[in-house]
């Protein structure tokens, strides 16, 4: 019997965000198709459209811009620019040639600097996601969430749901590679991710490991 392959993207893991933050980024996705089409056919935008998506992307570059050199006037001189589309880089202390405790340090004291649409605590885990560096408290203040989250999720039909880990990098989230009972890019799942997602502390998502989607 023929097997077909699976896809790359089937067989590779990724870390994401829950279907809230995906629907936020479609709506985003959205606001910046109708400016597009807006642009295109000569007519301004709708009042409160274009105006806050400029300003938002506006000021998250801004904010990137600030963070980066917030990060080089406290002990880490090489932390470099953010990328052409604003985002801060992902490194590492070693690509930095500082220690590991200088520059969790520099990125405590440059915190409310870092770019995010969300409250402190998104911000600080949203760096802590994409720089690895990752504030103690902080992370014990999510995996106290998350605890909750997964007790949310087994009483919502999922018994097999696991309790969330650390990964190499000390980043918190779930790991759903290799669970048994369930399918964990089932929508079912996604719909009941969305009922528990109440109990996570300052409305931070819930970082996931689970095989990327065929497509």
């Amino acid at each position: 019997m023929n097997r077909k392959a699976a896809s790359p993207d089937a067989r590779r893991p990724r870390r994401a965000w829950p279907p809230a933050a995906r629907a936020a980024a479609a709506i985003t996705a959205a606001a910046a198709l109708a400016l597009l089409a807006a642009a295109c056919s000569g007519s301004p935008p709708a009042a409160g459209s274009g105006g806050s998506l400029d300003s938002r992307g506006s000021e998250a570059s801004s904010s990137a811009v600030a963070y980066s050199h917030c990060m080089r006037s406290h002990g880490v001189p090489n932390f470099p620019d953010p990328t052409s589309n604003g985002q801060v880089p992902k490194t590492s202390a070693q690509l930095l040639g500082v220690s590991s405790s200088q520059l969790q340090a520099a990125q405590t004291a440059c915190q409310h600097l870092y770019p995010s649409n969300g409250g402190a605590l998104t911000a600080s885990l949203e760096q802590c996601e994409e720089t690895g560096v990752c504030p103690q408290a902080m992370v014990q203040r999510v995996m106290n969430g998350m605890r909750r989250f997964a007790r949310c999720m087994r009483s919502h039909g999922v018994p097999g749901w696991p309790d969330p880990s650390i990964d190499s990098e000390g980043r918190p989230g779930f790991n759903l590679l290799h669970v048994s009972g369930f399918n964990p890019d089932s929508p079912q799942i996604d719909n009941k991710m969305q009922e528990c997602e109440y109990v996570m502390p300052g409305g931070a998502p819930v970082a996931l490991i689970r095989p990327g989607r065929p497509g």
